[in-house]
């Protein structure tokens, strides 16, 4: 069933097509960073945690692209305070895509609950991350914006 999936989604979107990732790094008052484990049905980096967020679609905005991942994942409305730094992220094994990632830092309202592609929301502590795998290059992600060292 992945393997028909995966066929599927390289029809869709060649390699050598670059895509818009947009990370969300969200911050609660004690400097924690939600993060949230994706489902075990994703192709892609099942029950690894990472940020919020996922790709633009076509004729999307940043912004709108955003507020629907975070409504999609974790169930709450969303509100950019700003922007990272754009990393890269090159085509891996784990991952045969090549995508922009654009991180916006955001503000939510409300208490995040694991919906659609995530199974678990936590908090955690930057030294708690750097300890730990992340999927896609959100760990990179992290340490360009000096949140992790």
């Amino acid at each position: 069933m992945k393997k028909e999936i995966l066929r599927f989604v390289l029809k869709i979107f060649p390699k050598r097509k670059v895509m818009v990732g947009i990370p969300a790094i969200i911050k609660n008052s004690k400097g924690e960073i939600l993060l949230g484990k994706r489902s075990n049905k994703m192709i892609y980096y099942s029950n690894l945690w990472g940020l919020p967020g996922g790709i633009a679609e076509y004729g999307e905005t940043i912004e709108s692209a955003i507020k629907r991942e975070i409504k999609e994942e974790i169930g709450i409305d969303s509100m950019i305070i700003r922007y990272g730094k754009a990393f890269m992220q090159m085509p891996v094994k784990e991952c045969p895509f090549q995508s922009l990632n654009i991180p916006v830092y955001c503000k939510i309202k409300g208490t995040p609950k694991a919906r659609d592609e995530t199974s678990k929301v936590k908090w955690f502590k930057p030294r708690e991350i750097r300890k730990m795998k992340l999927a896609y290059s959100h760990k990179k992600i992290l340490e360009n914006e000096e949140i992790i060292k």
